[in-house]
């Protein structure tokens, strides 16, 4: 299986300057690319702020498709102002690939790593090539999955998970590895309720990306923040008190 990709980012083109949908493999139609484009994370998208800082993002597409995406802080944006360049690449899954992999984005992901199929480019080229979808689903649940239940604590997981299944959208504070705990949320449903939950494990709330679960820093007023831009529920998986702890600024785990 072969998958239509796309890189929203920072450029200078013929059409444009700024964050565009800057390149798009041949299948990537003009409808899907508006559609991926309405998605795309631009400058200060990211709640951390470090060069390499990513986020693994997951979305539905109107085309009966999905998009798993990995959006990363890489390189200075081409007008010079600070902050970083804000680089997301697009990966265009059908509903049989996601099938493969338990639908479980995490897993398609970490297949496309594997092979070397996530590349940031510094130069971003014109045209992107189609990218092969090797693998399946293991059996069972990654070894680590048990450690992130047990810490986080079953009751906590109940709610997360009942909470994901419902309508409003889920913000989670939390001192754990957030891909981590965000796979072990999906791994908590059905395959089949695994689609339906969106996600982003390190942008910022933003109404052209209404993703289902999100993550805000432990600071209370970031979180207000994140809460005017998407209400919803708000679920502490604190395996530490915050009271006790001597941040000088407030963070979100790495997504590793």
């Amino acid at each position: 299986m072969r998958l239509e990709q796309a890189i929203f980012t920072s450029v200078r083109s013929e059409r444009l300057d700024g964050y565009q949908l800057a390149a798009r493999s041949a299948g990537v139609s003009d409808d899907l690319a508006k559609e991926l484009t309405a998605w795309g994370p631009a400058h200060d998208s990211l709640w951390l702020e470090h060069p390499g800082a990513s986020s693994v993002n997951f979305h539905p597409l109107g085309n009966h498709s999905y998009c798993v995406s990995q959006t990363t802080l890489a390189g200075a944006e081409y007008s010079g102002r600070g902050g970083g360049r804000v680089y997301t690449q697009m990966i265009v899954v059908p509903r049989e690939g996601m099938t493969k992999f338990a639908n479980d984005p995490f897993l398609v992901l970490r297949a496309l790593v594997a092979s070397g199929r996530m590349i940031i480019y510094d130069d971003v080229p014109r045209e992107l090539t189609t990218i092969p979808l090797v693998g399946r689903a293991a059996d069972g649940p990654p070894s680590w999955m048990q450690e992130i239940v047990e810490k986080a604590g079953a009751e906590i997981m109940a709610e997360l998970t009942e909470a994901v299944t419902a309508a409003e959208p889920v913000t989670v504070n939390t001192d754990l590895p957030v891909d981590r705990l965000f796979q072990a949320i999906l791994c908590q449903l059905a395959p089949s309720e695994r689609l339906d939950v969106s996600f982003s494990t390190g942008l910022k709330p933003s109404s052209r990306r209404p993703f289902k679960l999100n993550v805000a820093p432990n600071d209370p007023s970031l979180i207000r923040q994140a809460q005017r831009t998407q209400p919803g529920k708000v679920i502490e998986v604190l395996t530490q008190d915050p009271h006790k702890s001597s941040r000088k600024r407030p963070t979100v785990p790495r997504t590793k």
